[in-house]
């Protein structure tokens, strides 16, 4: 048996720590059930209160039937274009030639003693009056003939009529070059005049393209033809060098 404890000890025994202990206890589960009572409630009224507005929201929600599409309206089928009447040709119509009335000539045969009457054939075509009823051909008509040219030859170039030989330069002479041409660029006008002359293909020395000028100054041309008409036209004046 375990001794019992002094009065006035400041230590706790084991009987005394038993009893605190289960007072304790009694306190928690007092207030667990107070606070789980108090809870409950609430819990049963949140519910309820979703039960009820589920009910009114199903009652507000309405059933939309969703509307059937319209029927295609039908084509109606096309209308039948009657075929064309077809227009008979247009009959001809054959005119038939009046008879001609033909004067026969009575005579009388002194033989037989009676009279012959000359018969005349009908004609296919023709009037009384003596005009042919036929398509003549018509003569052809005759052919237009060109006007001839006023000159024999109406298109010609401009060309030199009395050239003039030149005379090879003294001082190109002593310079050995031989035989040399000299091309010169006239142009002659209208009335066969000189209107300019130049040097077309050179010789390479002066003394002898001045003499190609003179010559080509000198010469006598007929002007260029255009049906006949002169005009003003170039000629290629052509001077030879040929040393003595």
């Amino acid at each position: 048996m375990a001794a019992a404890p002094k009065k006035g000890s400041r230590y706790i025994t084991t009987s005394e720590r038993v009893g605190n202990f289960i007072g304790i206890a009694i306190v928690l589960s007092l207030a667990i059930h107070l606070a789980v009572g108090a809870f409950l409630p609430n819990l049963a009224n949140q519910h309820e209160n979703n039960e009820v507005e589920k009910v009114s929201m199903a009652k507000r929600t309405k059933v939309r039937v969703p509307t059937p599409p319209p029927k295609p309206t039908p084509t109606p089928p096309p209308t039948p274009t009657p075929n064309p009447q077809v227009t008979p040709p247009p009959k001809k119509q054959v005119v038939e030639p009046k008879p001609l009335k033909v004067n026969l000539v009575h005579t009388t045969s002194n033989s037989a003693g009676a009279s012959t009457e000359n018969t005349v054939s009908q004609p296919k075509t023709g009037s009384e009056n003596g005009a042919p009823g036929g398509n003549g051909t018509a003569a052809p008509a005759a052919p237009v003939e060109t006007p001839k040219p006023a000159c024999a030859n109406p298109n010609v170039e401009a060309t030199v009529t009395s050239p003039v030989q030149p005379d090879y330069p003294e001082s190109a002479k002593d310079l050995g070059l031989g035989a040399v041409s000299v091309e010169v660029e006239v142009t002659v006008g209208p009335s066969g005049n000189l209107v300019t002359a130049s040097v077309y293909k050179s010789s390479n020395n002066m003394s002898i393209d001045q003499a190609a000028l003179r010559a080509a100054r000198q010469s006598t041309y007929s002007p260029k033809l255009i049906n006949c008409s002169p005009t003003t036209g170039n000629y290629l004046f052509r001077a030879d060098f040929q040393p003595d």
